[in-house]
């Protein structure tokens, strides 16, 4: 009988970095791959939702909650209509992918309240889903706050836990959570030899824990890398671009981190280069920092601009490959950024301590150091191609521990 290893994706980034481990998993011949999606609890709680959830405006929202709702009946007697309507759920269907299980979890607002909230309304799911599906490990990725609520229900059900991109070091709440995800998992792929050693340092098995990069790396040396000329609507693919990505720092205030979105904005406006902004992840601050993004671009209306909230994972690969800088504090830029030789400036403190590569500029978050921080990588131009996070066979690797280990549930404290 074959393994069954769940898998869960609750984001474009879980995707986009899991490709290549999912394909290897499903060609596996002692393997089998489940899939379980994460969605906004709009679709399956609506009342909890309303209940809980805080948008930056009732206005824009009831539409999209009440769409929601609607959607979740015609699912009732047409199963199958909530994932073709998903964002996520819809590109996984398209590539081909079969998703077992939907988690509703998300809350709208973006703020540390809705975050918390998440992770309990999810777990409850979570659990319901796994006694369902009945997997023989559950493959956790990174350090996401919807995983701990993955990590939290499997661990309480004895399912062993392998855990990807543990060890590493970085700003934010994230790091917590990682290191929380590390000490409650039971199998161990790190991306790094440094990552190792952290992993091992807080006890963990030496026999279980694997240096095997990371799992992007595979697919984007796969890739063709040519930007179509309509990826983005009016941007000019060939001639150079900006791309930003910021993401808040939930451990840092809504005034901080609206000062951060400010000062990233004043540095683009003041070097005037056609850019690619890129709406932020859903942590706490979001809510801040969308706003800002909001009033700049509704107050600028600046045409060498381009703002979208989604890119398929093959476009924001393509997009970072050509870039002529990155700008903002996405764990993207250092990872698959090395791998690319992207320019890149990273801002603030979300990624401070993580491993990196030579193309990474650390600025501080003022608009006049980031603004000469980019001029630098721009000056500067492309890096070699660093291969610190992977040369591209992690996902095969990775398929063929999960295959061959079987942790006892109760671990063990290993001293170092």
């Amino acid at each position: 009988m074959r393994k069954k290893v769940l898998i869960p994706l609750f984001n474009r980034a879980h995707y986009g970095r899991l490709r290549s481990v999912l394909e290897a998993v499903k060609k596996h011949p002692e393997l089998e791959l489940q899939l379980m999606v994460g969605i906004p609890a709009a679709y399956d709680h609506f009342l909890t939702n309303i209940k809980n959830s805080r948008p930056h405006s009732w206005i824009s929202a009831l539409p999209w909650y009440f769409r929601a709702r609607l959607l979740s009946i015609i699912d009732f007697f047409k199963p199958g209509t909530i994932l073709k309507n998903d964002f996520l759920a819809r590109g996984i269907l398209n590539d081909g992918y079969a998703i077992n299980s939907r988690v509703s979890l998300f809350l709208d607002g973006g703020t540390s309240e809705t975050m918390a909230k998440s992770v309990g309304l999810g777990i409850m799911g979570i659990v319901d889903e796994l006694k369902r599906l009945k997997p023989d490990v559950v493959f956790v990725n990174a350090d996401r706050f919807e995983m701990m609520a993955v990590a939290l229900a499997a661990s309480y059900l004895n399912i062993p836990i392998a855990h990807n991109e543990g060890g590493d070091i970085s700003g934010t709440l994230d790091e917590s959570v990682r290191h929380a995800i590390t000490k409650l998992s039971h199998v161990h792929f790190t991306a790094t030899e440094a990552s190792r050693r952290r992993v091992l340092q807080m006890g963990e098995d030496p026999k279980l824990v694997f240096t095997v990069g990371s799992p992007p790396i595979d697919t984007i040396k796969q890739l063709d890398l040519k930007l179509p000329k309509d990826f983005a609507s009016g941007l000019d693919a060939d001639k150079p671009f900006l791309l930003v990505l910021l993401h808040p720092v939930a451990t840092e205030s809504k005034e901080s981190n609206a000062q951060m979105a400010r000062e990233v904005l004043g540095a683009i406006d003041a070097l005037g280069m056609p850019t690619l902004l890129l709406g932020s992840n859903i942590d706490a601050g979001s809510d801040e920092v969308g706003k800002i993004v909001r009033q700049w671009r509704d107050s600028k209306k600046l045409s060498n601009v381009f703002f979208t909230k989604h890119l398929q994972p093959n476009d924001f690969y393509r997009a970072l490959a050509n870039a002529a800088c990155a700008i903002g504090n996405s764990s993207s830029f250092i990872r698959e950024g090395a791998y690319f030789g992207t320019p890149a400036v990273v801002v603030g403190s979300r990624q401070q301590n993580r491993d990196r590569g030579k193309n990474i500029k650390d600025a501080e978050t003022e608009a006049g150091e980031i603004k000469k921080a980019i001029q630098y990588q721009i000056k500067h131009g492309r890096y070699p191609s660093d291969k610190l996070f992977g040369s591209g066979n992690t996902g095969p690797a990775i398929a063929d521990v999960l295959a061959k280990v079987s942790p006892r549930i109760q671990k063990e404290f290993h001293e170092v």
